[in-house]
């Protein structure tokens, strides 16, 4: 199963919140890095990069189900396939090989199929 990874941007944040940890603790006090109408302090950042890894972590879970759901899909497509096959075997140990009744089934009756011919090679 193939997961995604939470992207550069996380990872990049949160070196970056590091940073922002630093600057705060050395003015001592929580510095907004926004403006009048948006605010950006070392909260509403974690805040984000929190928000960024749960839906990360969400969208894993539902690949984990859509993989089961494949693999159940693929499952009962062969078994699909498999009855697929036996259907026209049936019918030619039923009616035999040359029935009208393959047709309705979209097999060939035998007497329809082309005949193979040999070529002879010229030397």
């Amino acid at each position: 199963m193939k997961t995604r990874k939470p992207g550069m941007i996380v990872r990049k944040s949160e070196q970056r919140l590091k940073g922002m940890r630093k600057v705060d603790s050395k003015y001592n006090s929580l510095i907004d890095y926004g403006g009048f109408d948006f605010k950006l302090s070392v909260l509403d950042f974690k805040n984000q990069i929190t928000l960024c890894k749960q839906l990360n972590g969400s969208y894993n879970d539902t690949l984990k189900l859509a993989d089961i759901k494949a693999l159940s899909l693929k499952q009962e497509e062969q078994k699909l396939s498999d009855m697929y096959a036996r259907v026209l075997s049936g019918c030619v140990s039923k009616f035999g090989s040359d029935a009208p009744e393959l047709t309705l089934l979209g097999g060939t009756r035998k007497s329809e199929r082309k005949k193979s011919v040999r070529k002879n090679k010229l030397k």
